[in-house]
């Protein structure tokens, strides 16, 4: 069955090979069997669509029962008259799972023609002779390479022989590419930078030899270009600047690039210069990708001319060559493969996922519709997570409300029901709001629009919600054959006391942390409060020896019977005291605020009309609200 389903995702891209097989076959219940899937899935695609169209998917399902499921259709598929009744009674309004007893059905006749048609594909290959036959290359491009071979094996030795006394001319930048390109292998003729840099074991190589030829510069420009063209735009802007600047600062200049050994021409350079708007706009400004480009052309022209030929004449890029040459060609075939199946795989993700999981997703679908195997579920996946619990009990109660769409019921109760819905697991008064597993996004959507929605207003929170339990749903399975009906309820009760008492464990030693930070911070309290008892003790202390110390002179003044003289009004005993009772008074201060900032924000307590009205004192409200 499973291979059935990939096989009928895959019939757009395989011809409807097993569409014409059934259609050869000449039984007509199986041709309706498989246009009837095919058109299902264009119904399935109107529920992803961004924007659903209430409309649309009304006629389409009206379509699909008219032309497959109603007893008198012309394409009937033979549906039994409970399926047909049911669809009937959910056909307005309609809904992602109206067809689902239908496509069950379908399956089964399908599975039929599927078997026989993997069988003759079996036996077809069993008759099929092997034949081995050995060809040697001989096409024109081959020809045509061996004679270029040829011709340069015997410039070679006349060049070898005959050496010419005329020195190579300079004003024929043709001739030097010849030149430069004669000394390489005819295999490696066909080389430019691109191929370097898309083989990762030699850009390392070509950069040493550029190193060690005091070259290197060209191809570190090359590569800052290319990476400031790639940066975008929009979400890079800062990062393009940046390196925009570095690149000015760096390359664009008479050091390198409009230096007299450029790799540009003098004209060349004056054309950067005009596009560019100017050498100050060059520093000031970012780069635009036009001029990097015309950059890197001149760039990497000078490299292929001048560089390339030398790094691919040379003794260890031949043996590196010839030494890897099998292995490139297998890893090449073996990439070529690779890329080839993901390209295919990333084309049809999305609909290979709907494929692969139909068959789940309607097992999923049966048994939260079944109480005894819904609840055995719910406590399944109550232990995977926190919000998975009310997610079954959400699926469940949307389920509910489209019953009573279906039943046509007083608009007042289906708003009613929306309601509760809401309150309960996307609007709740219990914290956190939001107790189902949606993004934030869709819940506000929800709130918003949820007299603009009508009866799909569920339906992307629906959606949402099963993808997350369809993750669980192969390892109930798993669980459920492997362990007996009557052994699974005290199982997952057992798995649910345990972990219940595992989170009651976790949350006492959150509640004795909080406990002892707050008896921390009430013992640093005291000890501030001692410490201020201490300082005021010290302070009158302080006093009475003023007081004593200003007796002892008074007397001491009268019996010598001399002017009174000025008492001292500074002493450092009493500077470093002020400053003490200062710096207590500041640190209590700034703990009341923090107190009161606190209290307020779990609880506001107001003082009572006879509180304020028999307030003598001139105190603060908030030392009243303190208290």
């Amino acid at each position: 069955m499973e291979r059935m389903l990939q096989s009928l995702f895959a019939e757009f891209r395989t011809g409807q090979y097993f569409t014409h097989f059934c259609e050869q076959s000449g039984n007509q219940l199986w041709v309706n069997a498989v246009y009837f899937w095919r058109d299902l899935q264009h119904y399935h695609e109107l529920f992803y669509q961004d924007g659903l169209d209430p409309y649309r998917v009304q006629r389409e399902a009206q379509l699909l029962y008219s032309t497959y499921v109603f007893s008198s259709a012309r394409r009937s598929i033979n549906v039994s008259a409970e399926v047909q009744r049911e669809v009937y009674n959910r056909l307005l309004p309609a809904f992602e799972e109206l067809f689902d007893g239908v496509v069950e059905h379908a399956l089964d006749i399908l599975l039929e023609p599927w078997t026989l048609l993997i069988n003759a594909d079996q036996e077809s290959f069993q008759q099929v002779c092997v034949q081995e036959e050995v060809r040697c290359i001989d096409s024109p491009e081959y020809r045509e390479l061996q004679n270029l071979y040829r011709a340069s094996e015997q410039q070679l030795g006349q060049r070898k022989f005959f050496p010419s006394s005329i020195p190579p001319s300079t004003h024929s930048k043709g001739s030097r590419d010849r030149d430069s390109w004669s000394s390489v292998s005819p295999i490696y003729r066909g080389y430019r930078l691109g191929s370097i840099l898309g083989q990762h074991h030699e850009i390392g190589h070509f950069m040493n030899f550029l190193q060690e030829h005091d070259a290197s510069i060209h191809l570190m420009c090359w590569l800052d270009l290319e990476r400031y063209r790639r940066t975008s735009k929009k979400k890079n802007k800062a990062i393009r600047q940046e390196r925009s600047s570095q690149i000015a600062a760096k390359y664009l200049n008479k050091k390198y690039f409009f230096s007299p050994a450029s790799p540009a021409t003098a004209e060349q350079q004056k054309d950067i210069l005009r596009w560019a708007g100017g050498q100050e706009r060059l520093k000031s400004e970012d780069l635009s990708n036009a001029v990097v480009m015309e950059i890197q052309e001149i760039i990497r022209n000078h490299i292929e001319e001048t560089w390339m030929p030398l790094f691919l004449s040379t003794k260890e890029f031949i043996e590196r060559q010839k030494n890897k040459e099998e292995l490139r060609t297998a890893e090449r075939f073996s990439q070529h493969i690779y890329h080839r199946s993901r390209a295919r795989k990333g084309a049809t993700k999305p609909e290979r996922l709907w494929m692969s999981c139909s068959k789940e997703i309607l097992l999923l679908r049966r048994a939260l519709l079944d109480p005894s195997t819904c609840q055995y579920f719910q406590h399944f996946v109550s232990l995977k997570g926190d919000f998975l619990e009310n997610d079954v009990r959400f699926w469940v109660e949307v389920q509910r409300y489209k019953d009573l769409c279906h039943s046509h019921s007083k608009p007042a109760i289906i708003q009613q029901k929306i309601s509760t819905i809401i309150s309960c697991f996307i609007n709740s008064s219990m914290p956190p709001a939001l107790q189902i597993d949606i993004s934030p996004d869709q819940a506000q959507h929800i709130l918003e629009k949820r007299h603009e929605l009508g009866p799909y207003i569920f339906r992307e929170a629906q959606i949402s919600v099963f993808s997350e339990l369809l993750k669980f749903w192969p390892e109930f399975q798993e669980l459920s054959r492997s362990v007996c009906k009557k052994q699974l309820v005290p199982l997952l009760q057992e798995k649910r006391a345990k972990y219940r008492a595992k989170e009651r464990r976790q949350r006492r030693r959150e509640e004795e942390e909080a406990e002892r930070r707050a008896r921390e911070e009430q013992e640093r309290q005291e000890s501030c409060f001692r410490e201020e008892d201490e300082m005021e003790k010290s302070e009158n202390e302080l006093e009475q020896e003023d007081i004593s110390e200003k007796s002892r002179l008074k007397s001491h003044s009268g019996t010598l019977m001399t002017p009174p003289t000025r008492p001292l009004l500074w002493s450092y005993s009493k500077y470093m005291a002020g400053l003490k009772r200062e710096e207590v008074l500041l640190r209590r201060q700034s703990q009341l605020e923090r107190s009161f900032s606190t209290d307020l924000g779990r609880k506001t307590f107001y003082p009572s009309p006879s509180v304020l009205s028999n307030c003598k004192d001139k105190r603060p409200l908030c030392q009243f609200i303190i208290k």
